[in-house]
């Protein structure tokens, strides 16, 4: 009778830090998750800051764009978040916020929505958008400037007006 005999084969981890390895590892770890929470409240956004209560604030944003005329004068044109423009051989494109922009509270233009993270949150982000939207839009050389005009309640409060710009 033949007996069989059965080899196991151990794996060995890739990583093996060892104790002291490990401990260093944690060490850092702990430190880094200490820095995110120490850093929170000066990030826009806030992440990693506790916050019991969200926010009720509203943002309503208007968007317009500062336009080079022939004659050379600069107007401010309001726009519903489409427009046509023209590129260096003079022919028009059709451009609108919603394509470069997804988020659907700063894709909402001319009403009231809630500022989702926080006023100073959906300020950055549509600062975000704004510089994206201007940086894609090659094909528009009559636009110099996007302007958003942002009606901000904080909480109720009496509105305040912010106006950002991103520029060529």
């Amino acid at each position: 009778m033949l007996s069989m005999r059965r080899e196991t084969v151990v794996k060995r981890p890739s990583l093996n830090l060892g104790l002291r390895g490990r401990a260093v590892f944690a060490g850092a770890y702990l430190l880094a998750q200490a820095a995110l929470l120490a850093t929170a409240g000066s990030r826009p956004d806030k992440v990693f800051a506790f916050q019991m209560f969200n926010e009720s604030s509203t943002i309503s944003i208007a968007l317009s764009r500062r336009v080079e005329q022939p004659d050379g004068t600069v107007v401010t044109v309001p726009t519903r978040g489409r427009w046509w423009a023209k590129d260096r051989a003079g022919a028009e494109h059709p451009f609108d916020w919603r394509d470069r922009v997804r988020d659907s509270n700063l894709a909402t233009l001319g009403r009231p929505v809630h500022a989702s993270y926080g006023v100073d949150a959906q300020l950055f982000r549509l600062q975000a958008a704004l510089d994206d939207m201007m940086a894609h839009s090659t094909n528009d050389v009559e636009t110099r400037a996007l302007l958003a005009d942002v009606e901000v309640r904080r909480n109720g409060k009496s509105p305040v007006h912010v106006e950002l710009s991103s520029s060529k």
